[in-house]
């Protein structure tokens, strides 16, 4: 490998240009406030799910911190709801409003879209190829 190599630019280019057409198409879709880091959130919660802070940082992989932040900002907006658990008054647990939910449809359709657009020209073959050589990748730098 030589320090040419520029799969790190790839990889980066390839994550602002998806972050750019989500927010692009979150505007066109009338819905603001929403970044793309709240995605993976609202996500994991769609379908009435109730999960803990603890259990949504792991499932989204951010750190507790972080999803308290990011959790912190939707429920300003009224997305999400958080109250104490009456099993462990420590553990706050986390939901989607009624407007939070109403974000389904619209969160399904602009995935479908950037999962066309990410993968427009390849073959499934291909797009399982890449999928594995970047678990590797991943799984080689979170060690």
């Amino acid at each position: 490998m030589t320090h040419s190599d520029n799969t790190l630019t790839l990889i980066s280019k390839v994550h602002k240009g998806l972050d750019d057409l989500l927010v692009a198409e979150l505007k066109q879709s009338g819905i603001t406030g929403i970044v793309p880091s709240h995605g993976a959130i609202l996500a994991a919660l769609f379908g009435g799910r109730s999960l803990s802070m603890n259990e949504l940082a792991a499932k989204i992989g951010k750190t507790p911190q972080t999803v308290t932040t990011l959790v912190d900002k939707l429920e300003s907006k009224g997305y999400i709801k958080s109250w104490k658990s009456q099993q462990d008054k420590r553990t706050t647990m986390v939901a989607l409003t009624e407007e939070g939910e109403a974000l389904e449809p619209v969160f399904s359709l602009i995935s479908h879209k950037l999962f066309e657009v990410q993968y427009q020209g390849l073959t499934q073959e291909e797009i399982e190829e890449l999928r594995r050589i970047l678990s590797i990748m991943a799984a080689n730098v979170s060690r």
